[in-house]
């Protein structure tokens, strides 16, 4: 089996291959209810200019243990400066202390979340992530103008939304930044969305995306767009491209996940 080195947050990252030259996906055990797809875009903001995800706003991280029949994908978005670290805390403690046993991951996932997005200086950042443990369970999160917007039958529900009626075990903290800040808008930025729950023949696909995609189109906007395309990675091109259409003026980054 090979690896492949993806360069993500300035730090390189090994991950076991999924598929041979031919794209042929390797066997999944039965105990993972899903396989796992992702693609992933950036584009400058300022230039307009199609970058590599290696720039630091967009990150991916996979951990297989095959003894323990453990996989744990880590997806996240998020700014050049404190949301950051936000992810930085979430890949040096993550997986370190999901090795022990499966029994319970989900819940350690849920408490190292809320710590990477809430404690210390890093609670002023602005992030979204999403871990998916055995192709099975979710843990979504998000603070700040970055956002996670999971399709469901064609319908989108993003976490946190406080008008939607979920099945979701659904947690909102307040968070009190700390620092200056320049960022006067609507003050649910200021609070962390932390849901879980299983996925089910209902879930379709997952965005994760900067504040860049989320001022210039709505939830539902956003999946009608990319709905019909299959490519996870080409639907990450066009909702990014679609955000520059737009005009955006922040940064766009997001990560498109599906699930086969």
């Amino acid at each position: 089996m090979g690896f492949w080195d993806f360069p993500f947050m300035q730090k390189a990252f090994r991950f076991e291959r999924l598929g041979d030259g031919d794209g042929t996906r390797r066997k999944r055990k039965q105990s993972w209810l899903n396989s796992v797809s992702h693609g992933c875009y950036t584009i400058d903001r300022l230039s307009y200019i199609d970058c590599s995800p290696s720039i630091g706003s967009v990150t991916v991280q996979r951990q297989q243990q095959s003894e323990e029949e453990l996989e744990v994908w880590l997806f996240a978005v998020s700014d050049a400066g404190t949301g950051k670290e936000i992810v930085k805390y979430m890949q040096n403690h993550l997986f370190d202390k999901l090795h022990d046993k499966q029994h319970g991951v989900l819940r350690k996932c849920k408490e190292i979340i809320r710590k990477a997005y809430v404690e210390g200086e890093r609670s002023s950042g602005s992030a979204a992530s999403v871990t998916v443990v055995n192709g099975e369970k979710l843990a979504m999160a998000s603070i700040g103008g970055h956002r996670v917007v999971v399709c469901r039958d064609g319908e989108a529900y993003q976490i946190g939304a406080k008008s939607e009626t979920r099945n979701w075990s659904d947690f909102i903290f307040p968070v009190c930044n700390q620092g200056d800040t320049d960022d006067q808008s609507d003050s649910r930025d200021s609070e962390l969305a932390l849901v879980t729950e299983k996925i089910s023949s209902h879930t379709e696909f997952i965005i994760i995306g900067s504040s860049g995609i989320w001022e210039v189109m709505k939830n539902q906007e956003a999946i009608n767009l990319i709905r019909h395309l299959e490519d996870p990675q080409e639907a990450a091109k066009c909702l990014a491209k679609e955000a520059v259409n737009r005009i955006t003026k922040s940064e766009i980054s997001c990560i498109v996940i599906r699930f086969d």
